[in-house]
C-alpha cells in the first residue's frame, strides 16, 4: 500500500494539469474522502452536488485539438500529464482498498474526471457519465 500523503501529493500534481477546475475539485475531494477519512460512501455529498450541477449545466467548455490521439491504445495524451503521471496511476491510488463493484465504479468515475476536457467537447455528456458512475458507487 502506498503512503497516503504521497498518493495525495501525486493526485494533486496530476490535478494541476487537468483542464476542468470542477473535475479537479471533485477528484481531490473524493481522493481525500477515500484515502484520509476512509469515507464509507466513497464520494462526499459536496462532490456529488458539484457533479449533479455540472451534469445539468456545465460551467466550462473545452476545445479538443488533438483528435489524432484518439486511436492510441497505450499511453494516450488525454490520460497522461506533462509531469508523466498517468490517469491509471491516479485511479489505482484512489481505489486501492475498495473492492468489488464500488471500486470499479469509483475508478471509472475518476477516469472520466481525469479526461474531462481532453477527449470530447461534449462536456455535459462527460459529466453525466461521471454522475452515473458516482451514483452506482454510492448504491452498491
Amino acid at each position: 500500500m502506498k503512503d497516503v500523503n504521497e498518493s495525495l501529493k501525486t493526485i494533486d500534481r496530476y490535478c494541476e494539469e487537468m483542464p476542468s477546475q470542477a473535475a479537479q475539485k471533485v477528484l481531490k475531494m473524493t481522493a481525500k474522502a477515500i484515502l484520509v477519512e476512509k469515507y464509507a460512501k466513497y464520494i462526499p455529498e459536496e462532490a456529488m452536488q458539484i457533479i449533479r450541477a455540472e451534469a445539468q449545466n456545465p460551467s466550462e467548455s473545452f476545445s479538443v485539438e488533438d483528435k489524432a490521439d484518439f486511436n492510441v491504445t497505450n499511453h494516450p495524451k488525454r490520460y497522461l500529464n506533462k509531469s508523466g503521471i498517468e490517469a491509471i496511476d491516479v485511479i489505482e491510488m484512489v481505489v486501492e482498498g475498495i473492492s468489488g463493484p464500488a471500486g470499479f465504479n469509483v475508478g471509472t468515475m475518476v477516469k472520466y474526471l481525469t479526461r474531462l476536457g481532453k477527449k470530447t467537447e461534449d462536456v455535459k455528456e462527460e459529466w453525466n457519465k461521471v454522475l452515473w458512475y458516482a451514483q452506482r458507487a454510492l448504491t452498491v
